[in-house]
């Protein structure tokens, strides 16, 4: 028998579990039924419930072959409190299991009512049903609490909260939110939304796992796709529509920073990340993505989602929540079936973009006036573009504010970094021909893919563009699995590279040996026949940049994916100009 326990993380909002705070514990099992283990699991955490106060609580569990997830509620200000709750009754369960002596309840029981009592915040809880009240959305953490959202947001240090009737609730209000999530085209659909809100001469609030940004201002890089990065993008006063991305990550560690949003859009849902947080398949992947419909279900709003994802098809049939979807198929059955009940759809066809309902056509522009879809060859470009014209469409946006956006994003390092960039670039001095007739130029294709399904929506844009040769320069995390670094070695190998070299990412091993992932790639790429001298590793990723740009000859097209030290190797690509 073995019994892990994997993770142990307090809610502070809406979660794959319910829409209030709460914990969640993942537990690994081997060697006896999961069953049995969360039966007995079960009857401890409900023991001190019932002793410290709390009473009966719905128990919310999720089961595997390999495992178990336990969640309940807790009010905001018991949270750590609950977490603390569901460790000690697991503690428990394994004990008697194991035949152990279990540590004395009364102890357990009095340890427990003294972490309540100090997390207890009754002054936080009365603001909280206040704000409810006058339907304005509260953001809490340890340091402050907020009332209303960007432009009509207050805050207030955490241990200086005013009464309910202190506040002026006339001059508080909430702001229009949008919540994007998916596996892959998160990033893209957030910036290209943002630039509609401009378009439209609002102030955007952007969080992205590059960074949070202001309009046009960055506050600060970094990863900000969770709840951290919502609330403090909306504590902002100059923010008048909230663009949120949220990751994976974040919604399993802490749930969504907002309560209330008025329109989400989920891209697509690949295999990614499996075995962490107790997500072992892709069907509970795809519950995860969907966590974002808590928010939409309190306001009404429209979910968007991509009909040509089967896995989103498929859970979509359980759903009685207004939907509006897109496809690259103007012939998909979801939109034709959708349309015929009065449904809002958007697709291209015949290189147009269109956005039909019911009976009701619209043909809003050409595919290729939208500069980043590359006249139409970056297809999951036209996939994110169709997405965002059908987000925007539900929030409200009007046509010509959205034909205008879609014109002017360029897609480049300025307007959508590491996604899908394709430059072209002076060859280096010493690469030249002396042939006046050939163009001294190489292409360059840019994207932050970090997955299978990602990279294969690269590589087949990579296919269709012009090149003479093509060479490759890709970084993986440790975090991916062998099989999963192995498959996505195969699919960039398609495009039959003339050199293939993987640097070390030294931040990102994840728990990996360096030189681990390197090895797994150069194996699997001379499985595949590739000779010696035209493959290799470097020690970091500019090293393997510049290395490859030594091998580059006039037509050449050169693709850097999954890359980390973004601002050193544009630095360097800069510097070919010169």
């Amino acid at each position: 028998m073995k019994l892990t326990l994997e993770s142990s993380r307090h809610l502070t909002g809406p979660n794959l579990y319910f829409h209030s705070p709460g914990t969640v514990l993942d537990v690994a099992v081997e060697g006896v039924p999961v069953d049995e283990i969360v039966q007995c699991w079960q009857e401890e955490v409900q023991k001190l419930l019932a002793a410290t106060g709390w009473g009966e609580t719905p128990l919310t569990v999720r089961t595997s072959s390999a495992g178990a997830s336990l969640a309940f509620c807790s009010s905001m200000d018991a949270v750590y409190a609950a977490t603390e709750l569901n460790e000690a009754a697991w503690n428990s369960t394994v004990a008697r299991l194991i035949g152990a002596s279990p540590e004395n309840f009364e102890k357990t029981v009095s340890k427990l009512k003294a972490s309540i009592e100090q997390e207890s915040n009754p002054e936080l809880l009365k603001l909280s049903a206040a704000a409810n009240s006058h339907g304005i959305q509260l953001l809490a953490d340890e340091e402050t609490v907020t009332l209303g959202l960007g432009i009509g947001s207050k805050s207030w240090p955490a241990d200086k909260l005013p009464a309910a009737d202190e506040v002026d609730w006339n001059s508080l209000c909430n702001i229009p939110l949008a919540l994007i999530t998916g596996t892959n085209g998160k990033s893209t659909v957030g910036r290209l939304l943002a630039s509609i809100v401009k378009a439209a001469g609002k102030t955007s609030g952007l969080t992205s796992t590059d960074w949070i940004k202001v309009g046009d201002e960055i506050l600060d890089v970094g990863d900000y796709s969770g709840p951290g990065g919502a609330r403090e993008i909306l504590r902002d006063q100059r923010v008048e529509f909230g663009v949120l991305e949220s990751a994976r990550g974040g919604m399993m560690r802490r749930g969504l920073g907002v309560t209330e949003a008025q329109a989400g859009i989920i891209t697509n849902v690949a295999e990614e990340h499996l075995g962490e947080y107790g997500v072992r398949s892709l069907a509970d992947l795809i519950d995860v993505k969907f966590t974002i419909l808590r928010p939409l279900e309190v306001s009404g709003g429209t979910l968007v989602l991509n009909a040509d994802d089967s896995g989103l098809v498929e859970y979509s049939r359980k759903l009685k929540h207004p939907l509006c979807w897109f496809s690259l198929d103007a012939n998909s059955p979801i939109l034709l079936n959708h349309r015929k009940k009065g449904g809002a759809v958007c697709y291209a066809d015949q290189g147009k973009i269109f956005y039909a309902q019911g009976n009701s056509v619209n043909i809003l522009l050409n595919v290729n006036e939208i500069p980043f879809t590359l006249n139409g060859a970056a297809r999951y470009n036209v996939a994110n573009s169709l997405g965002v014209i059908a987000l925007a469409k539900n929030l409200g946006f009007a046509d010509e504010i959205i034909v205008k956006a879609l014109k002017e994003f360029k897609g480049d390092i300025d307007d959508n970094p590491g996604r899908g960039n394709y430059l072209t670039l002076p060859l280096p001095p010493a690469n030249r021909s002396q042939d006046s007739d050939v163009e001294q130029s190489f292409q360059l294709l840019i994207d932050f893919a970090h997955n299978a399904h990602g990279l294969s929506a690269v590589c087949e844009t990579l296919a269709l563009l012009p090149a003479n040769r093509r060479l490759v320069v890709a970084g993986h995390v440790g975090s991916h699995s062998d099989q999963e670094i192995r498959e996505m070695t195969r699919v960039i190998a398609e495009i039959q590279p003339v050199f293939f070299l993987v640097p070390q990412m030294k931040d990102y091993l994840r728990g990996r040996k360096s030189g681990e992932i390197s090895k797994l790639v150069l194996d699997e790429l001379r499985l595949m026949g590739f000779a010696e001298e035209n493959i290799g590793s470097t020690e970091s990723c500019l090293e393997a940049v510049k290395l490859a740009v030594q091998r580059v000859k006039a037509g050449d097209l050169l693709l850097l994916v999954g890359l980390v030290e973004r601002d050193e190797i544009l630095a360097f690509l800069e510097e070919l100009k010169n």
